[in-house]
């Protein structure tokens, strides 16, 4: 199933998908990958389009005494954003955090779009190596793209796999935060813009599906 989705907001787009991967993605188990042996509901080719990803709050909202978990919070995007995406530090139990990949890639980025005013196709950074082929968890988030369009700092991003439920609204909500840092080092005149990202295994894992439910009219 292929799935377009725009919309104004990181939580109505996550609303939409959810909505979509529960009524059009097809199921399988897992054989290799994270929660081996569960089910997986997946939308094989996702494009979602945000418009205004930087209108606060970044988390998304549940209503209090629901009985259904908040995937994210305010709190966990900016330390998610300067833990795991601006920083190149990880523990000793992770193989990798995007950071180590972003950190040292970025202050060339912000120098190609300072110099060129904007007006370049290569302010592109990629995450992870041939290397990562061997890890039994390669990363998921594989290309961040920065481009000035319409006199608006754009992003692009690629998930190879992506966890719908609890991955998308603080991977997306991290890297708004990502977009708004490099807007704030450019030296001309350019305005925030959109995300649009790009996955082809958008997903809801089987421990989610319960919850799913209880959000959407069709059934995971």
């Amino acid at each position: 199933m292929v799935a377009y989705i725009r919309e104004r907001t990181i939580e109505s787009a996550w609303r939409m998908i959810l909505w979509n991967c529960a009524r059009y993605g097809y199921s399988y188990r897992i054989k290799k990958g994270s929660y081996e042996g569960q089910l997986r509901k997946q939308l094989d080719h996702l494009t979602v389009v945000i418009e205004e990803p930087y209108t606060r709050p970044l988390a998304v909202w549940l209503p209090e005494n629901c009985g259904i978990p908040a995937p994210t919070s305010e709190e966990r995007i900016q330390n998610y954003f300067y833990e795991y995406l601006a920083t190149d530090t990880r523990s000793e139990k992770e193989d990798y955090t995007y950071g180590q990949h972003i950190a040292p890639q970025l202050p060339k980025v912000i120098d190609m779009l300072n110099f060129s005013s904007g007006a370049t196709n290569q302010a592109c950074m990629n995450i992870g190596g041939q290397e990562n082929i061997d890890l039994n968890d390669p990363p998921c988030l594989r290309v961040v793209d920065f481009k000035v369009v319409d006199g608006r700092l754009h992003m692009t991003i690629f998930f190879r796999s992506w966890d719908i439920f609890v991955g998308f609204p603080e991977n997306l909500g991290g890297l708004q935060l990502l977009k708004e840092y490099v807007l704030m080092q450019l030296k001309f005149p350019v305005e925030d813009g959109p995300i649009t990202a790009y996955s082809s295994g958008a997903h809801i894992y089987e421990q989610y599906f319960p919850i799913v439910n209880l959000l959407n009219a069709h059934k995971c």
